[in-house]
């Protein structure tokens, strides 16, 4: 697994690629965490870019929990985009676009997130 981080204005996108499983979850929980603590109201909204994700595991799917919690008990934006059709599967499985904001792609989930980062990341292109 791998995160990559960029930023657009208010926004931080973290680009997580590989597989998101038992043997990557706490070295993403230790990644995303320090993220999540400044995704609160007034800070940063965060959005992972799972274009590249080609797996989760219950074990990933917890740690993705913990960060929504956590941004929300702090009023924050938190969210996902660009599921690929089999982690997809897996959190339409479990509900998860229930508890947190799924997104087709990128862009549009910045456009609803967060109107400065949207116009920093169209410039961006």
């Amino acid at each position: 697994m791998q995160v990559t981080e960029q930023r657009f204005d208010n926004a931080l996108l973290l680009k997580v690629s590989g597989r998101l499983d038992r043997d990557t979850a706490d070295e993403f929980k230790a990644t995303l965490l320090p993220h999540v603590e400044k995704c609160r109201l007034g800070g940063d909204v965060l959005l992972l870019d799972f274009s590249d994700l080609e797996y989760v595991s219950s074990l990933g799917f917890q740690v993705l929990l913990l960060a929504q919690q956590k941004a929300k008990a702090q009023s924050g934006s938190f969210g996902v985009a660009a599921l690929q059709p089999a982690v997809k599967s897996v959190l339409d499985v479990a509900n998860f676009a229930k508890v947190i904001r799924c997104h087709e792609n990128v862009e549009k989930a910045l456009a609803v997130m967060s109107h400065s980062a949207h116009t920093a990341y169209l410039q961006g292109r």
